[in-house]
């Protein structure tokens, strides 16, 4: 594999992020929650240093992290359709 470009996809590497915080969020619910602040940091940093496709990598991971259908509240049912 000679000359391959041995880039990930961004795609790939939010959703290999988002299996091992699932796995831990069943754990420890506030994880996610944690990680999501944790990100934004790293966001903030990656903007001020200019690297811009490395922030917008992070932004959507953190964006991720606020779906609540991947990492559900406990002892929050979703009363919207009751």
């Amino acid at each position: 594999m000679a000359g391959a470009d041995s880039r990930v996809p961004a795609g790939a590497l939010i959703e290999i992020a988002l299996c091992i915080v699932q796995g831990l969020h069943e754990r420890d619910p506030a994880l996610a929650q944690n990680i999501n602040f944790a990100a934004a940091k790293a966001y903030n940093r990656l903007v001020e240093r200019g690297e811009n496709e490395a922030a917008e990598i992070v932004y959507r991971f953190g964006r991720a992290l606020l779906d609540n259908q991947l990492f559900p509240e406990p002892g929050r049912g979703d009363e919207a359709g009751v």
